[in-house]
Parts: C-alpha cells; structure tokens; sequence
C-alpha cells in the first residue's frame, strides 16, 4: 500500500502542502478505479498513521485525513463492503458478462468466486503459476499480483506475505481453465484483446456493474442484463467464497491458507499445515455447489428477483 498507492501519489508531495480537499480527490480516484472500499479503508488508515506521526512530532499543524472526517454532511466514512453471492448467482452474473464482455469475463468472475481470489492476483496471473496438471494456482511472492494507478499498470508484490500462497483446484475449474487455454495462447490468463491487461475500472463500468446491477434503463447496450445481486464488486466474490467456507465448515486455517489470511502465530505453530483430508473435503465442496448452481439455472433460466443479503460473518479482505 505504501508504494504502490502512497508514495506514487504523495511521494513528492511536502507534508504541509497534503489537504483535506486533497485527500478526498484522491480517495474519489481510488472509487472511480474501482477498487474496493475494504482496500481503499486501509489505504488512508495507513496515510492517516503516517500524518499523524508526523503532526506528533510537530512537522505538520495537525493531520489533514481527522480534518477530512469532520466535514459533517460532506463527510465520507468509508464502509466495508459485504455483499455477497450465492454460487448460482455468481454463475448468472458470470453469464451476463459472458454476453458483454466474452469467455474472459465469464471465466474470470467464475474463478474468483470458487477460489477466493483478489483481482490483481488474478490479472496478473502468468500462463507458468497455473499447474492444471496439478490442480492448482500459484500466487507468486514477487510478482503474483497486477497494480495499477490512473495511467500505469505494473507486476508486483502481493498484497500481503501471507498472500504469496498456492491455491487448489476443483476439477470443474481445472477444466474451463484448460479448454479457455486452449483457444488463445497469451502470456497471461485473463487478458483484453490482443493480450493486453485488463484494467480493473474499464472492466467493473463496462462489464461487472451491467452483469450485477443489470442494464435494462440503458437501452444502447451489447447485450441485455437484469439484476442479479445488486451492489456486489469484485471483491465480493472473494468474500462470497469466504461464506462458502465458513457454511461448508472449513477450519480457519485452511480459510485462511487458501484466502491468503494471516493468523496470530498461536495458531499457525499449532496448525502449520493443512490435512490432505480437509483439502479435499474443501474442494468437494466446492466442486458440489458449482453442480448446484449449473444445475439451478438450468432448471430456471430466468433468475428471481434479489433478496435484501448481507454478509454478517468476517469478510475477506
């Protein structure tokens, strides 16, 4: 967070000269590049640290972030987002972004939801950390995840160390990701035409917002979407796998292994590793709510209307 949204912004900048008015730019920035609010919290919490050190020790009058909170009606706290999908919505919404943005929109949203992970691991995916003939993804330590600004993209660290990890494979997923493989041959998996990476605000206006919120007041459209879960981002596909877990009863360790989670040291030295056993009761589990969901929008292809849902339990950050 420091170098990649921090410093690229403030770097330069002289401490006294960071405003309130400054900050809630840049914060507006962050939404319009669709990052998720959890992620875009963190980022001025760790700013907000930061000026307070600085105010403490007298190099700045007071921290500009406590200011940009005391602006009563034009204050914007930022919420954690927690809407979630049920598998067969996932599928829909995957399916109406089939219709607008192709196999790459279909698939990427897939896995996401049935692997719990964040965007930028996924963009930034190469062709070498997928071992199908294994069954699994690997989020690489040094260069495992896509960032990007409002001009510039780059390959990076993970958003944490824990991060850095591997991910199993239910055999469906191993499946679609082999046949989409086969029909184009670019450096990395999920790409815009011509192999290009996808940027993450071009592909939540153009393709995820219609394939959740659906597009029926906009008649100049690709195609025609209905709402399916209104208000889910992308980051709440990973927190849609995270309920999964939690109703399958994984044990924390291996929600916390698969999603990235770090543990306190207490409960990693106890449990240092995963049981094959529960790997693979975790992926049958997965494995039967993808047979589910194929076959719930077989049966119904027309979906209901949303339900009011929010996710009560921890979120996946």
């Amino acid at each position: 967070m420091l170098r990649c949204h921090i410093l690229l912004r403030w770097g330069s900048i002289p401490l006294n000269a960071i405003t309130a008015l400054g900050v809630n730019k840049w914060v507006a920035d962050l939404h319009a590049l669709g990052y998720a609010n959890s992620t875009i919290a963190g980022i001025v919490k760790l700013l907000s640290m930061i000026l307070t050190d600085a105010a403490d020790e007298g190099l700045i009058p007071a921290n500009p972030v406590h200011r940009r909170r005391r602006r009563g009606r034009r204050s914007h706290r930022i919420q954690r987002e927690r809407v979630w999908a049920t598998p067969d919505e996932v599928l829909r919404i995957a399916d109406q972004a089939e219709a607008l943005g192709g196999d790459t929109a279909r698939l990427l949203i897939i896995t996401a939801a049935w692997t719990g992970c964040r965007w930028g691991e996924l963009t930034g995916l190469h062709r070498d950390n997928l071992g199908l003939d294994r069954g699994i993804l690997i989020v690489h330590p040094g260069f495992g995840a896509l960032h990007e600004s409002a001009h510039k993209q780059w390959l990076g660290n993970p958003k944490t160390t824990s991060s850095a990890r591997v991910v199993t494979l239910p055999p469906f997923l191993i499946k679609l990701l082999r046949d989409y493989l086969k029909r184009h041959d670019n450096e990395f998996v999920f790409t815009a035409d011509g192999g290009n990476w996808l940027w993450r605000s071009t592909f939540t206006q153009r393709i995820l917002k219609p394939a959740v919120n659906g597009n029926e007041d906009r008649p100049r459209n690709r195609a025609r979407t209905v709402a399916i879960r209104p208000g889910l981002t992308f980051h709440g596909l990973r927190h849609s796998h995270k309920t999964w877990l939690i109703a399958d009863g994984a044990p924390e360790i291996a929600q916390a292994r698969r999603l990235g989670h770090h543990l306190p040291n207490r409960v990693t030295e106890v449990y240092s590793h995963v049981a094959p056993e529960v790997e693979q009761r975790l992926l049958n589990n997965l494995q039967r709510r993808w047979r589910a969901a194929t076959a719930e929008v077989k049966a119904h292809p027309q979906p209901p209307e949303p339900a009011a849902r929010r996710l009560s339990g921890p979120v996946a950050a």
